[in-house]
């Protein structure tokens, strides 16, 4: 689970991939976010996602499990 520094909201990571593009290495999280915070967006369902590289620069590990 992680929150994003700026809102304070909070999304559940469903999943993480990956591929390999000209020997680089590009990663994705599939994101689940219930509280609402997507409502009016295309994500209006809550399922969303983004680029690892994104979520280091804006959100933090709030809880962990493996």
């Amino acid at each position: 689970m992680i929150r994003f520094k700026e809102s304070g909201v909070t999304a559940l990571i469903l999943k993480v991939n990956g591929y390999r593009q000209l020997g680089v290495v590009d990663q994705f999280l599939e994101l689940y976010v219930g509280d609402g915070t997507l409502d009016g967006t295309h994500d209006a369902s809550g399922f969303t996602s983004m680029s690892v590289y994104m979520a280091k620069r804006t959100a933090e590990v709030i809880s962990e499990s493996r």
